[in-house]
């Protein structure tokens, strides 16, 4: 018998029309919901998750559908669903209450609020009989002592309001480089010696941060954080994150050694794995490292992309119920699959009868085809045969299995996101396939997500566009943006990128503090406006911003653009000191303001090909390519050089231009920062 249907059966979102069929009489976040509250003066239950997300699962099953916490939670509450990749303002708000209340967070985010939003008391994931008593007690509180509920959530705001959030300018800084070296110094005593990345469990691949030590590493020639990230990727490349069968990377690790992923995929993790080891076969020349990029984007391309091109939000963790349920093997069922293989199939991927997840194998490269020819006697060419068979075979079986849902929703920022690793993979292995990718899914973008009016939006999914964008969907665009341009040397990139920076300067902009908030000043429904200043496994957007302007203030010699960077470095720098792996992409501007931009200019019909050489082979993390073009209406073309010749700027210094690419390469090389002794 199907159950009723309550107000989420009329959403688009995955994980709000799971909880479509609950007896928990659920509103979407808006006004209907706040109305209700004030007419019938009630608690609101702000509820906030994620298809993908385990822990949501439970809670929905264990709580929300049962027909007495729901009776309970509909007589006295209002209560509303939150998707967090919809709506990540409302999520950062409660998030922060959360974290003030409990000191840690995470989702299901299950925040209790006024009638008028303010929070009160939250938490994560709850049992269905604790839930039941925390409704009971603070029902209770709130008839019994509603001003005592009143203070609470004055002093709650007071903290929320005070997060995530810069109100004044700070001095301008002449040089960040004692900055920079202290937040390596603190960073350094957290790293793993053992396993990789930071010390302790879980582990995130925080691929953005990674990105930022190799630059790190390359400016100040300090080869202990450079064998630390090459170590760290090779760990996780070998672990049980990376999916060895259908290629790809889960979205952390519960152990320290990276064995045991918590299973869910996101398109963000992904996209940004893609840049990060693309960026790390160039700089480390490791074969194994382009196969990831490779095998990567081939999950993307088969199991996330949409028909409409652009790609779908994440894959669940969970299927028939049981959390890695796809992506894990009983030994017998190797056996019975591979026969006389198993043995081999099992050495190279550390299969036991034991198992490493509750008698199931979680599937790691826990032998190399070199050590398995060894063992079973056979000649290398042989055991790399044999493990491309044996993976195929095992894929094919896998793929039989009930597969885990995918969320729907296309959402912009993290599109963009999959731009960049298209553009990155693209400018350094050269294959048009990688292009290609990437301009389908700004064609995707510009037909869904780009607005008559010039704004954005930020969601698209079952064919209905919603939600105005954020500060992140605008930010990463941007850079998109621009990184096609240096792709494919097309100004209309560039130009766009120009349009959407002076939109989000119009409407996100704080001229009091010189930051960027995170929500559109036209499309406020929340309680208070933050800024988003921490960077995450996604880096923070204000940076990203920084970012952007620095580069376009280079191309379009716009001195308030960098101005406006240099102002938000400034007002973040006495963050970066102590902040570690959550404040790289600040800490990656700095950086920038320190090095100075390279720009590379060149014309003529070898001059792309030239650019194209030089962009695949430099380590300098900020050199800007320019190519000439007669009808060009980027300001810096005035500083072009000959046809078939590249002119070298460093900072304020430009070097006689030459036809040789190997030495524009060697100098922007040699251009270092600080020698380590």
């Amino acid at each position: 018998m199907s159950q009723p249907l309550n107000r989420l059966s009329k959403e688009s979102s995955p994980y709000l029309l799971q909880h479509a069929t609950n007896p928990v009489d659920w509103y979407p976040w808006g006004d209907e919901a706040f109305e209700k509250a004030r007419q019938e003066n009630k608690l609101m239950l702000i509820s906030v998750g994620y298809s993908s997300c385990h822990w949501c699962h439970v809670m929905e099953r264990e709580a929300f559908s049962n027909v007495q916490v729901a009776e309970f939670m509909n007589s006295h509450y209002v209560c509303v669903k939150v998707d967090r990749e919809e709506r990540p303002d409302v999520d950062q708000i409660y998030m922060n209450a959360v974290q003030i209340i409990t000191r840690s967070g995470g989702w299901p985010l299950n925040c209790f609020a006024m009638p008028d939003g303010r929070p009160v008391y939250g938490g994560t994931y709850f049992p269905a009989e604790p839930w039941l008593d925390i409704l009971k007690s603070l029902h209770f509180t709130w008839m019994s002592e509603p001003k005592r509920v009143n203070q609470v959530a004055d002093e709650l705001m007071q903290g929320i309001s005070r997060a995530e959030i810069i109100t004044k300018r700070s001095e301008l800084k002449l040089s960040y480089t004692d900055t920079l070296l202290a937040l390596i110094a603190n960073w350094q005593k957290h790293f793993d010696d053992r396993y990789g990345g930071l010390r302790g469990a879980p582990k995130f691949s925080m691929p953005e941060s990674l990105r930022f030590l190799m630059d790190y590493a390359w400016s100040y020639n300090d080869t202990d954080v450079r064998n630390h990230v090459a170590f760290t990727l090779r760990k996780i490349s070998q672990g049980g994150i990376y999916d060895h069968l259908g290629g790809g990377f889960f979205r952390y690790s519960v152990d320290e050694m990276w064995h045991v992923p918590h299973f869910e995929k996101m398109l963000y993790d992904n996209a940004q794995m893609v840049s990060l080891f693309a960026h790390a076969y160039k700089y480390f020349n490791d074969d194994s490292f382009k196969d990831i990029v490779y095998q990567t984007v081939d999950f993307l391309k088969r199991e996330m992309m949409s028909p409409q091109g652009g790609f779908y939000s994440a894959i669940d963790a969970d299927s028939e119920g049981e959390e890695g349920r796809f992506y894990t093997f009983l030994k017998d069922e190797v056996d019975e699959i591979l026969t006389e293989d198993s043995e081999m199939f099992s050495v190279l991927y550390g299969v036991s009868a034991s198992g490493n997840l509750d008698g199931r194998n979680v599937l790691r490269s826990a032998s190399t085809p070199k050590e398995a020819a060894c063992v079973f006697g056979v000649d290398l060419e042989h055991a790399i045969q044999k493990q491309a068979q044996l993976k195929q075979i095992m894929l094919k079986y896998r793929n039989s299995r009930v597969r885990p849902s995918t969320d729907d929703k296309q959402l912009l920022s993290w599109n963009a996101l999959t731009i960049k690793g298209f553009v990155d993979a693209y400018t350094i292995f050269k294959d048009q396939i990688f292009l290609d990718l990437a301009i389908q899914t700004a064609a995707f973008i510009e037909k869904h997500l780009v607005n008559d009016n010039g704004s954005l939006s930020r969601v698209y999914c079952k064919g209905k566009v919603s939600v105005a964008a954020f500060l992140d969907d605008y930010a990463f665009l941007i850079d998109a943006y621009i990184l096609l341009y240096r792709a494919t040397y097309n100004e209309s990139w560039m130009l766009k990128a120009k349009t959407f920076t002076d939109y989000v300067i119009v409407h996100f902009y704080c001229e009091k503090s010189g930051m960027f908030y995170y929500t559109n000043i036209k499309y406020g429904d929340t309680i208070v406006r933050k800024m988003e200043l921490r960077d995450g496994v996604i880096p923070s957007s204000g940076a990203v911003m920084g970012h952007n302007l620095l580069t376009l203030s280079a191309y379009f010699l716009n001195d308030i653009y960098g101005d406006m960077a240099k102002q938000m470095g400034a007002n973040i720098s006495g963050q970066v000191e102590h902040g570690g792996p959550y404040i790289y992409k600040w800490a990656g501007l700095l950086l920038n303001f320190e090095l100075g931009s390279a720009q590379v200019f060149s014309g003529g019909d070898k001059g792309e090909l030239m650019l194209s050489r030089v962009m695949a082979a430099t380590h300098r993390p900020n050199v800007l390519p320019f190519l000439k073009n007669i009808k060009s209406e980027i300001p810096v073309s005035k500083y072009t050089a000959n046809d078939n010749m590249i002119k070298l700027c460093i900072g304020n210094t430009c070097r006689i231009p030459t036809s040789s690419e190997d030495q524009v390469i060697s100098e922007i090389n040699e251009t270092r920062l600080y020698e380590q002794s």
